[in-house]
């Protein structure tokens, strides 16, 4: 049994009612995408096979894209950061 902890940033806080979760799961090949659908409220985040464009989705700390995307392996103690897309001006 592993638990990672996800927290959220900026307008997602607001949007999700919450900063952060810890969330159980099993196995030592959980996926993103896995773990994701376990908090319904975050699934717009991914869709298909991809990260939905404009997020930036850390995995201690490295952009989740650099660690395989949806496919990235979680591992126990792991820390995830979402943050929103951000607007220029």
């Amino acid at each position: 049994m592993g638990k990672a902890t996800i927290t959220v940033y900026g307008a997602l806080r607001d949007k999700l009612g919450w900063k952060q979760k810890t969330i159980e799961f099993h196995g030592d090949n959980t996926k993103l995408k896995d773990l994701v659908s376990k908090v319904p409220e975050l699934k717009f985040i991914v869709k298909g096979d991809k990260l939905v464009e404009g997020f930036i989705i850390l995995i201690n700390g490295i952009h989740a894209q650099f660690r395989g995307g949806v496919n990235a392996i979680i591992k126990d103690g792991d820390e995830i950061s979402i943050f929103p897309p951000g607007a220029g001006g």
